[in-house]
């Protein structure tokens, strides 16, 4: 059992943990990546439910998640998401499926570097392994997705034709935003635990992922909400980039974003150690 000297301890070194890790400049990378990643993967994973007869399962999923990012990044990506779930062209599906493997793949193999870092784990496996391990967890991520979308949106719809058979009503758009904070909430922590489970190059334990993935989302949640604060009440950033303020605070989000998941994975190597658990490398 952890004191509670010994928790704000660990939040304190994890904080600088974080920039001795060079956590601020991986975070830029990250973002950059994330950006770049965003609009192939989303078309892959549109193609994807298009394919098994569920499309507009993708798009109210997609449009969920973007619910909960602030305004001003919105506003700069909704012409290409719009298109996006309106179907992307056919001509180019195979090449940006393609495209989405290798460059979610290396957003993947990207955290899976800051992760060993902030774990400590000097020898990772060869390269091409590496990249081959992120293109198979690519792929079950989108499945994933899939699966949550499918229970997400498709049930509900069907649900509905169902009772309408029997003569009640069921207020789907009322129901499904009644609960969408909890989902986000519920899906930032479960995306976040199994990304510390899974990409560093340690045995790991739930419980030894669970704090850091709790405080990041936490800390997400509220950021969102102070970035958007700030975009709407400060104009620094229009003023400063014009039509590209847009895009710059979509990064500005996903640096801030990729910052506190540093933080987070820094909280969990620290509350490991204190409490006597072994590091153990896989094999």
């Amino acid at each position: 059992m952890l004191s509670v000297r010994t928790l704000l301890y660990s939040l304190y070194q994890a904080a600088r943990n974080t920039i001795a890790h060079d956590g601020i400049e991986h975070a830029g990378y990250l973002a950059f990546l994330g950006l770049l990643a965003l609009f192939p993967f989303l078309v892959f994973i549109v193609a994807l439910t298009g394919f098994i007869g569920e499309g507009q399962a993708g798009s109210e999923l997609i449009r969920l998640v973007f619910s909960q990012a602030p305004p001003d990044m919105v506003k700069a990506l909704e012409p290409r998401i719009a298109e996006i779930i309106s179907g992307p062209p056919q001509g180019l599906l195979t090449i940006s499926i393609l495209g989405a493997l290798w460059t979610s793949s290396s957003e993947v193999e990207g955290y899976r570097t800051v992760l060993n870092r902030a774990y400590n784990v000097t020898s990772p496996p060869s390269y091409i392994l590496r990249r081959l391990l992120s293109i198979v967890q690519t792929l079950i991520v989108s499945f994933v997705l899939v699966v949550l979308m499918i229970a997400l949106v498709v049930i509900p719809i069907e649900s509905e034709k169902i009772l309408a058979l029997f003569g009640r009503s069921f207020h789907l758009d009322a129901a499904i935003n009644d609960q969408i904070a909890h989902i986000s909430i519920a899906v930032i922590f479960i995306v976040v635990s199994a990304a510390y489970y899974v990409l560093p190059n340690i045995k790991q334990t739930i419980h030894a992922v669970v704090p850091g993935a709790a405080v990041v989302t936490l800390l997400w949640l509220g950021t969102a909400r102070l970035l958007s604060l700030y975009l709407s009440q400060f104009d620094q950033v229009n003023l400063i980039y014009g039509s590209l303020g847009g895009i710059i605070a979509a990064l500005l989000f996903f640096y801030v974003s990729n910052i506190i998941f540093i933080y987070g994975a820094e909280l969990n190597y620290l509350l490991k150690k204190a409490l006597g658990e072994k590091i153990e490398q896989k094999q």
